[in-house]
């Protein structure tokens, strides 16, 4: 008789606690907790096929509720439709989100072998759909041409489909023209 009683009084004590889980701490360790942390990774955005970038970094955190990666310590590599290397930089910091716009920090210093160019700055925002990079508007860009051009300023904008650049304030540079024959 003792074992039914047991049973029964387990069952009612069983069935009388009930685990309430608050739903805001699970939200608040979704924003601040990554839901991936990754190290020495390599993402590569494919398009039509064919890679389109190459981003090879130390560590890499992936938040899915906000659908962003952050990337430290980054090497970037851009790819041309025969897959040939057509950029290549590095920087301390890229956060990339799920448009593939990108917020780029630290040590930054890029090299378009197309263009035959090379970019050094601290901070550049980078749009995807419109190819466009740019600085705030008091943030130092340099560029620096292989024919001895050198610019900086502040106000920095680049679109990469007209593949021209400007800057809004503080320009100062050489631009070197003609050749050596001239």
């Amino acid at each position: 008789m003792k074992k039914p009683v047991f049973f029964l009084v387990s069952l009612i004590i069983i069935a009388s606690c009930q685990l309430e889980y608050d739903t805001s701490v699970r939200d608040e360790l979704s924003e601040s907790v990554p839901s991936s942390v990754l190290f020495n990774v390599e993402q590569i955005q494919v398009k039509n096929g064919n890679p389109k970038a190459s981003f090879t970094a130390q560590e890499a955190y992936l938040w899915s509720e906000k659908e962003e990666t952050e990337l430290y310590s980054v090497q970037f590599l851009e790819f041309d439709e025969n897959r040939e290397i057509i950029t290549d930089g590095v920087a301390d910091y890229i956060l990339i989100n799920d448009n593939n716009d990108a917020s780029i920090k630290g040590g930054i210093s890029g090299r378009s072998i197309r263009n035959e160019a090379s970019i050094e700055a601290e901070n550049l925002d980078w749009k995807d759909e419109t190819r466009e990079l740019s600085s705030s508007i008091d943030g130092l860009v340099i560029i620096s041409l292989d024919g001895g051009t050198v610019l900086k300023g502040a106000g920095f904008s680049a679109d990469f489909y007209t593949e021209t650049i400007g800057f809004s304030s503080r320009v100062e540079g050489n631009i070197e023209s003609g050749s050596d024959h001239e």
